[in-house]
């Protein structure tokens, strides 16, 4: 392939992070000038052994497969671009490399476009009105935003490990009830105002000590914190911890221990599960945060996430609050001990999917015990006769 085409390299330049060979061939009378692009981590050759001839070299081998890839053809683009892995043939050389430049910052951290990327990108540039550079930025876009994602559900998942770790060292050898909700497009900030007087606005008054509580006196009141406002409230006759974070960004944590664990009902704590008390809890839960984000003015097309879970499960058995619903639960037992459900949805979709975002979460979390799935009937019963009917 080589002797017929004579492939010389007649030119090396060394730009900042990559070098460019230029390779003329001929083609009956006419003459055409390719260019290789090669980036710096893409030269398959040791600092030590570069040399012209080497360079050369290796600049020869690769125009020879460009013409094999080309069908033994001169190809018909002017460049190819060598890096992460993959080529790319283009005749927009300056619009590919500007996008290049603008993801050096990637490149550098090891954040790369890669060759799948470029094969996609060839690919739908032949069937659309695109082109190759638009296309790879756009792909760079998304690999930037993927990644970011991924760094800050990192960080999301890692704070509400530490909020669960703290909670329940202090809480003890109890079962709790716990609910984190945050939102992950969001990169503003709330003013601090503004979330004290949304909390405020959120709490649901259909229970005797709603979720997320905000005080404003005593020693137990909500205090300030670098990243956001946290409240704890300890002991009392009808609670053993309470805890909750609201962050600057719109992360929200809450945790109190199970209603069975509270010693004012008829259970002997760490022994049972109320299934009537947890379907109050994850709908208070769900309406508290509605209108917390409501209040803080966040857009109806917001995405929020939300994670319900519960922790020290095993042993314990279903039974209710209201006990002419207890007698037909005690059969069912949990051999884990925690469960856990989550989702992701906008505040328009929660708030109009409601009841079926209760029923799903709450099926999620009584699997456990012994494949328990309640009726859908009986969970709106305790939805609409008792929890919705209930003001304090």
């Amino acid at each position: 392939m080589e002797a017929s085409f004579n492939i010389k390299v007649t030119k090396i330049d060394r730009e900042d992070g990559f070098r460019i060979f230029t390779v003329p061939l001929k083609s009956g009378e006419k003459q055409h000038t390719y260019k290789i692009y090669v980036f710096d981590k893409d030269l398959p050759i040791k600092v030590a052994d570069l040399t012209d001839s080497s360079l050369k070299d290796f600049a020869r081998k690769q125009m020879a497969q460009w013409i094999m890839d080309s069908d033994g053809k001169l190809p018909k683009n002017k460049y190819r671009v060598l890096v992460n892995g993959g080529k790319i043939t283009t005749d927009d050389i300056e619009s590919f490399m500007s996008v290049k430049k603008k993801a050096s910052d990637l490149i550098r951290t090891n954040v790369t476009i890669s060759a799948p990327l470029f094969e996609w990108a060839k690919a739908k540039a032949q069937k659309e009105e695109t082109s190759f550079s638009d296309l790879v930025s756009r792909g760079l876009i998304a690999i930037k935003n993927s990644d970011q994602q991924r760094d800050l559900n990192k960080e999301f998942d890692s704070w509400l490990e530490e909020q669960g770790a703290y909670f329940r060292s202090k809480l003890g050898n109890f079962g709790s009830f716990e609910v984190f909700h945050y939102l992950p497009d969001n990169q503003s900030e709330f003013g601090v105002d503004l979330i004290k007087a949304s909390l405020q606005a959120a709490e649901q008054r259909r229970t005797g000590w709603p979720i997320g509580a905000y005080l404003t006196g005593g020693e137990q009141r909500p205090h300030p914190q670098l990243d956001g406002i946290k409240a704890e409230y300890t002991s009392s006759d009808y609670l053993r911890l309470d805890y909750w974070y609201a962050k600057h960004k719109g992360e929200f944590y809450f945790a109190r221990n199970l209603e069975s664990d509270s010693g004012n009902g008829n259970a002997e704590p760490k022994t049972c599960l109320y299934f009537d008390t947890l379907i109050w809890r994850v709908a208070e839960s769900f309406e508290h945060c509605i209108a917390y984000y409501q209040n803080l003015n966040v857009s109806a097309d917001e995405r929020i996430k939300i994670k319900i879970s519960l922790y020290g499960l095993n042993g314990r058995a279903l039974s209710a609050w209201n006990q002419m619903r207890a007698f037909t639960l005690h059969n069912y037992t949990c051999n884990s001990d925690k469960s856990s459900w989550e989702t992701e949805t906008s505040l328009t979709e929660l708030g109009s999917n409601l009841d079926d975002v209760i029923y799903d979460s709450v099926k999620k979390l009584f699997i456990l015990f012994d494949f328990f799935v309640p009726a859908k009937e009986v969970v709106n019963d305790v939805l609409n006769n008792e929890y919705r009917k209930s003001r304090m």
